[in-house]
């Protein structure tokens, strides 16, 4: 941080400016920022204890923020850090709440402490905060099949209404699929009702009509893993029969992968997972993708290649035995990502389609999947009819 101080005369000028100056709400908003933003730059100047704003930007700073960022190095790294930091509530961005923060550090003298509260009250403040948010808001339905005993599956679910809280008591939200009990067996003749129970708690209890971008995870056993779950349907208040791989995102999620966090393939998975994260924002390279597109292959290798890719790409049919075999070495290496086709390319209308979904940004993926089953018809070999994310 800056260690510039500014003298006492320059203190107040800038604090008469704070609280005289001009009505901001009328002109340009991207003027109205800067000014904002010098404002704010201004008064940190004053503060001479560094540790009070890293330690208010640490707790702002979302689980992971600087696994692929350095630390702020100034003011300017701050602000424009916390510009970056995603919100789904305008009157809760990052910037307003690390400076309220602020306010309440006794160790920030209290001149600076009171006029960041009335910087905190200047409605230019407010109406800049409102609209520079461009972020929407990122959701996840959480449902996860148990299995028990040789054929049964448990059901259990919950709801993160929005992926920027990281706390985990605040991020998970337990939804009720029994009035009496936390799971239930699943009844294959009742999914659509459960699903519609689900997506009613998920929009009206907790986002209450909110738009949202909404993904549904669905945790599989092994044997389960290629049942076609993108293919669900339920009933809207309307009785519109909604396939939910259409409406949303779907990702199949490995329950073998859930119940073994502590084991070392999961150590492989989880340093795999933070390479992804670090191209998350970008198309993947092509060294870090591997294609299975034929049955013939030895697990064992198939493994060892697997260790250092992020992504495998499956675009063949596969018998019960070569798909124990594929399941063996993608857990075993922890493989993060896997786009299957669930079929032979040469057999459809677009197989072209398949490896360009990863031309576009890894967190695009599941979106451009769930565009090719809205484009597939119900009687054509479409790449959309059998596509599926899995990790």
């Amino acid at each position: 941080m800056s260690e510039e101080k500014l003298s006492s005369e320059s203190q107040q000028d800038i604090f008469k400016d704070l609280l005289v100056g001009g009505d901001l709400t009328t002109r340009d908003i991207t003027q109205q920022n800067i000014n904002i933003k010098n404002q704010i730059n201004l008064l940190f100047l004053n503060i001479s204890d560094d540790d009070a704003i890293n330690k208010a930007f640490s707790k702002i700073a979302p689980d992971g923020w600087f696994d692929w960022r350095d630390k702020p190095k100034d003011v300017n790294d701050v602000l424009e850090q916390l510009e970056e930091i995603p919100y789904s509530n305008p009157n809760n961005s990052a910037l307003l709440k690390f400076v309220c923060l602020l306010t309440q550090d006794n160790n920030i003298p209290q001149t600076i402490r009171q006029k960041l509260k009335q910087l905190l009250t200047n409605e230019s403040f407010e109406a800049s905060s409102k609209t520079t948010s461009v972020q929407s808001l990122h959701s996840y339905l959480l449902i996860q099949l148990r299995p028990e005993g040789s054929r049964e599956l448990y059901v259990k679910a919950w709801f993160i209404p929005d992926d920027t809280i990281k706390d985990i008591w605040e991020r998970f939200k337990p939804l009720t699929v029994d009035e009496q009990q936390p799971e239930i067996i699943l009844v294959p003749e009742k999914l659509p009702i459960l699903l519609s129970k689900l997506l009613q708690q998920c929009f009206e209890e907790y986002l209450q009509g909110q738009p949202t971008e909404l993904t549904i995870e669905i945790f599989l056993p092994r044997d389960h893993l290629c049942d076609e779950v993108e293919k669900w349907e339920y009933k809207d208040d309307e009785d519109c029969n909604i396939t939910i791989g259409k409406d949303f995102r779907v990702v199949v999620r490995s329950y073998d992968r859930l119940k073994k966090l502590r084991t070392q393939q999961s150590s492989y998975w989880r340093r795999n997972w933070e390479k992804v994260q670090l191209t998350w924002q970008a198309p993947p390279c092509y060294e870090q993708a591997i294609t299975v597109s034929q049955a013939c292959f030895d697990p064992n290798k198939l493994r060892n290649l697997l260790v250092e890719k992020i992504i495998l790409k499956i675009c063949c049919n596969l018998s019960n035995s070569e798909r124990n075999g594929l399941l063996n070495a993608i857990h075993s290496a922890g493989t993060p990502i896997i786009i299957w086709s669930r079929c032979e390319l040469n057999s459809l209308k677009n197989p072209e389609h398949f490896d360009a979904l990863l031309k576009k940004p890894l967190h695009e993926l599941s979106a451009c999947v769930r565009e090719q089953r809205r484009l597939a018809s119900d009687h054509e070999m479409h790449l959309g009819k059998g596509a599926m994310r899995f990790c």
